[in-house]
């Protein structure tokens, strides 16, 4: 190992009055010498009789044997060869253990400042009493600019003897807000009141929070903490546990840590990220039951009791798995040997450790016994399952839940049936009744998982509006649809299969966007429902009646149809397929028609893009045209970033973006997810470029009219085509 370095030049031995870093000669002659180590020893006139602690000796030994002795040391001659040191003692200590480790050798040369002994009380005084110590914020800011000059964490700690976990700390320490420095500098707030602050490196979130708490009448650190989290989630949290650090932090999500307390926990800073992965998550562990049951719910937290709300049905008994059943036995057996042991006094450690592993295990198995009990297809036909977060933030799973609807009527007595055997068996489920007259427990976790794409629920109602404006004027220019949807809303009702419709309101009021005007305002849809409202047969309204009733039905069928279809896509209700449950009914109707939203309605500044956060527009962007396309908006304003997507994905793309053939093809045929219909067919990008332009005369749905009124009466059912008796 390389000698230490000195910064002090060698003096020569004459005397020569002297003003140096380590003290000013007082009155009387004074001199710089370079002295062997090994002829220098500790004072008996040093007044700090108190060592220091032995991490600052350590930080101090690290310090020489790094960059060498940076203040010379004040001494007096006990003799020619022999000097005692009044002040630098702890430099002294460390220079003796360098000599030790044989780092230099035991006749190094050490700048002293001799002085005459009568001076020794009071040079040590003076050095130890009038030393200023360096304020913190300048202490953690000169780490920060050590950083800066290219040092790493590693390097600073091993220079100052220190651990790097120290370095990193009073490195946070200088990422605080100047603002808030300069009130720590000013005496404003104490290092603690700093240390707070550092859970975030966000500067507007630390002055926000400052602004909340100065003129408080006392500045409590938990209480600046308190500000900083009260948004977010502990990682000890039920959903913290469930999601985890390492999947949150992978999927970008800020994670506050206090490194100067190793008791806190750690809080996650992104509430809408965190519930929205905890959505995913337990959506992926309910795909397995979807299949088997009449319905699968997702829960981010259900209240203590909630269940007792539902009727319940139960696994059937089956024979136990004996390995599971020998293995129970044998560490009941085990735990009661164990216990007998005088009561565990004399335990070993592994003793110790087998006994409290038992209890768990043995709670494994019993749920492993009860996973094998089946369910009796009648009893998941009418039944449902719900997974929620457990309070230790374990999944939980809840089997043969009945809603209070799904309930089967009570059975008569001797109502029973006879199973493959012969023997008797229930006509119906078994269901035992709810305990609670409170509601079932809802979520809507689409909106949950919209929510961290800043998707608003009021941008989720407009999306929802559009897309049932869209849907109406297909499904009005369409008498075939529109009659199959309308009878089976009808029949519905009229057979007492429910007592709401699924997909019609058959009430027909028509559904009416609060913010129509805008929303529909020169949109294809509303080209096509005008085209459709000026070629309706409606003259017959202005009559009396009965006159009106016998008027309408003298009209042709092919004005029937027209009149039928119009009035059936008034009452179709608006959804969102992504939405929580959507109607299916809802999808096979837009299939069916084989709407194409993405010629009828592109993501604008206004109606979309605007109202959206940035990291989803800038995440979408990288996945449809590119990193370097998406690096660009990142840098942008919300409203700039807002401008460009409206023409990235507008369908003059290739034009006005000079975007090549491919990436067009992707923006302008995207939608928001839940605005494509399920089934209906993908068209091509011709068609995308050139439905928006479209006359009135080449609307699709002024075409879909044309056909229905040419189409032969055949085709309808026997009570419309004249057929019936």
């Amino acid at each position: 190992m390389a000698k230490t370095k000195t910064t002090t030049r060698s003096k020569p031995a004459t005397s020569k009055k002297t003003e140096t870093a380590g003290s000013a000669a007082p009155d009387g002659a004074a001199d710089i010498r370079m002295i062997p180590l090994d002829q220098l020893e500790p004072s008996q006139l040093n007044v700090r009789k108190v060592a220091a602690s032995a991490s600052d000796d350590a930080e101090l030994l690290a310090s020489i044997r790094e960059t060498g002795i940076k203040q010379n040391l004040v001494v007096h001659a006990l003799s020619e060869t022999r000097f005692a040191v009044d002040a630098g003692g702890r430099r002294l200590k460390s220079l003796k253990q360098l000599a030790e480790d044989g780092v230099i050798p035991a006749d190094h040369p050490v700048p002293c400042l001799v002085e005459d002994e009568r001076n020794a009380v009071l040079t040590s005084a003076t050095e130890n009493l009038q030393r200023a110590a360096m304020h913190p914020a300048d202490q953690f800011e000169a780490f920060d600019k050590m950083i800066a000059e290219g040092r790493s964490e590693e390097e600073i700690a091993l220079k100052f003897g220190v651990s790097v976990d120290l370095v990193r700390r009073r490195l946070k320490l200088a990422r605080v807000a100047p603002e808030i420095i300069e009130q720590f500098r000013a005496g404003d707030m104490t290092l603690d009141c700093v240390m707070a602050f550092t859970l975030t490196d966000d500067h507007d979130r630390q002055l926000a929070v400052w602004n909340a708490v100065k003129g408080s009448y006392h500045i409590h650190p938990q209480s600046i903490k308190r500000h900083l989290t009260e948004t977010a989630h502990s990682a000890n949290s039920a959903l913290g546990r469930f999601v985890g650090i390492e999947a949150y932090e992978a999927a970008g999500g800020v994670l506050l840590r206090d490194l100067f307390d190793d008791r806190a926990s750690a809080h996650m800073e992104n509430p809408e990220l965190l519930e929205r992965l905890a959505i995913e998550k337990l959506q992926t562990a309910a795909k397995p039951f979807e299949a088997a049951w009449k319905w699968v719910e997702v829960h981010l937290s259900v209240d203590y009791g909630a269940f007792r709300s539902f009727g319940r049905v139960y696994p059937q008994d089956i024979v136990p798995d004996p390995d599971l059943l020998a293995e129970e036995d044998r560490l009941i057996a085990r735990e009661e040997e164990l216990a007998a042991q005088n009561d565990g006094e004399d335990w070993t450690d592994a003793e110790t450790e087998e006994y409290y592993a038992i209890e768990p295990r043995l709670r494994e198995i019993e749920a492993l016994q009860r996973e094998r009990q089946p369910y009796a297809d009648a009893d998941r036909a009418i039944a449902g399952v719900v997974l929620t977060i457990g309070h230790d933030g374990a999944l939980r799973v809840e089997k043969g839940l009945v809603r209070p609807e799904d309930i089967p009527a009570a059975s008569e007595p001797d109502e029973t049936l006879a199973d493959a055997d012969g023997a008797p068996s229930p006509a119906r489920p078994h269901v035992t009744p709810p305990t609670s007259s409170t509601p079932v427990p809802s979520s809507d976790p689409a909106a949950t998982l919209r929510k961290a794409d800043g998707i608003s629920a009021s941008l989720a109602d407009d999306l929802r509006a559009t897309r049932q404006h869209i849907l109406r004027a297909h499904l009005a220019a369409d008498f075939e649809v529109a009659f199959d949807a309308m009878l089976y809303a009808l029949c519905e009702q009229a057979l007492g299969r429910s007592y709401t419709t699924e997909a019609l309101d058959i009430s027909i009021r028509p559904f009416q966007a609060q913010n129509r005007d805008v929303l529909h305002a020169d949109t294809v849809a509303q080209k096509m429902l005008e085209a459709l409202e000026q070629d309706l047969a409606t003259d017959w309204i202005t009559l009396e009646k009965p006159q009106d009733f016998q008027a309408m039905s003298a009209l042709p069928l092919a004005d029937k149809q027209a009149l039928f279809a119009w009035a059936t896509g008034l009452a179709v209700k608006p959804q969102l397929s992504s939405d929580n449950r959507p109607s299916a009914i809802i999808e096979e109707i837009g299939a069916r028609l084989d709407v194409d939203v993405a010629a009828c309605w592109r993501p604008t500044a206004q109606n979309y893009w605007g109202r959206v956060n940035k990291g989803h527009a800038v995440a979408t962007a990288r996945k449809l045209i590119g990193d370097d396309y998406a690096e660009d908006r990142n840098r942008e304003r919300k409203g700039d970033i807002a401008a460009a997507m409206e023409r990235a994905f507008a369908e003059t793309a290739s034009e006005t973006e000079g975007f090549g053939a491919a990436t067009v093809a992707r923006t302008t045929r995207w939608l928001p997810d839940g605005m494509v219909f399920a089934g209906a067919t993908e068209a091509g990008p011709e068609m995308a470029s050139d439905a928006p332009e479209a006359e009135e005369s080449d609307l699709p749905a002024a075409d879909a009219l044309a056909e229905a009124e040419n189409e032969e009466p055949s085709s309808l059912p026997a009570f419309l085509s004249g057929d019936a008796a």
